[in-house]
């Protein structure tokens, strides 16, 4: 497998018209590859480093091409689900899956690709105020890739943005915010040991790349998702207040509801979503939280 560098990165999506992360609409790179496995991810085909087939059951039409392709002889005949551990993820069955109930995921990209799909939209980000927001996965993870990408969409003028986990080496983030119109940087939860069990790391490197980030004077949103007993309680929601607004900058933070929207795709994916079940928050938990944080002189977006 070929390695990421300054001009080839690893991919698993591009989404145009987006208004969500960023000013005005844009079109969002979604990185392949995170060092963190939050056990509510949204994506989780986003977290390997490496390719990956999903299996959308309800897709699956019975024909039977995936059985009879595969080299390895990992697809069951009952029902056609996947061995994994067969499994080489060499992408014949997707090949012959005119149903589209299994699909690859991740792919090889240049800057040039990603510059080529901003010109298209060029008149719509003119017109918005958008352009181009970096997300995955992570960012931080392929960063001469990243850097060199907002860079050079920042010198075609087109405004940019950036999603981040703030998991990674300052000095890769540093050279990214340099070419930033803004930046978005999650903060799961405050306590550490609680934010390894809910992520698998701990918060420190966060922490400290949130307050250099925050120094630099760029947009910066810190952005907590409400996940049911995971993020949600006050006590964490008044110590992530307290922390963003103490820093230095041009600070802000956004309060975010929980969804279910990875849930299947742990399902297509074969593993197990730790929170199967669990129920979205109302509105109101939403507005109170956001009082919340206010009360704690927080910005609140």
């Amino acid at each position: 497998m070929k390695k990421h560098d300054e001009n080839n990165g690893f991919i698993f999506n591009i989404q145009k018209f987006s208004i969500h992360d960023g000013e005005g609409i844009r079109t969002l790179v979604f990185m392949k590859g995170c060092p963190l496995r939050c056990i509510w991810c949204c994506n989780p085909e986003s977290q390997s480093f490496t390719e990956d087939i999903l299996f959308v059951r309800t897709k699956c039409i019975g024909c039977g091409y995936c059985l009879v392709k595969c080299p390895q002889q990992a697809v069951s005949p009952d029902d056609f689900t996947i061995d994994r551990g067969k499994c080489t993820v060499c992408g014949t069955c997707t090949n012959f899956c005119y149903a589209e109930a299994k699909k690859k995921v991740g792919r090889w990209v240049t800057i040039r690709d990603i510059l080529h799909e901003l010109e298209k939209d060029r008149i719509v980000f003119g017109h918005s105020g958008g352009g181009l927001t970096v997300g995955g996965g992570e960012p931080l993870s392929q960063p001469d890739f990243v850097r060199t990408l907002v860079k050079d969409a920042h010198q075609l003028s087109f405004s940019t943005a950036m999603e981040t986990c703030g998991h990674g080496k300052w000095t890769d983030l540093e050279g990214i915010i340099e070419n930033l119109d803004e930046l978005f940087m999650d903060l799961k939860n405050m306590d550490p040991e609680r934010h390894k069990q809910l992520t698998g790391v701990d918060n420190a490197l966060i922490l400290e790349n949130a307050e250099k980030s925050a120094k630099t004077g760029v947009k910066l949103t810190f952005r907590l998702p409400l996940i049911p007993g995971c993020t949600d309680d006050e006590e964490n929601v008044a110590a992530t207040a307290r922390f963003v607004s103490k820093l230095e900058g041009n600070v802000r933070l956004e309060i975010l509801p929980y969804h279910r929207l990875g849930e299947d795709k742990f399902e297509w994916m074969d593993r197990e979503y730790d929170l199967k079940g669990v129920q979205v928050h109302d509105e109101k938990v939403k507005r109170d939280m956001e009082e919340l944080a206010r009360s704690c002189g927080c910005q609140v977006v």
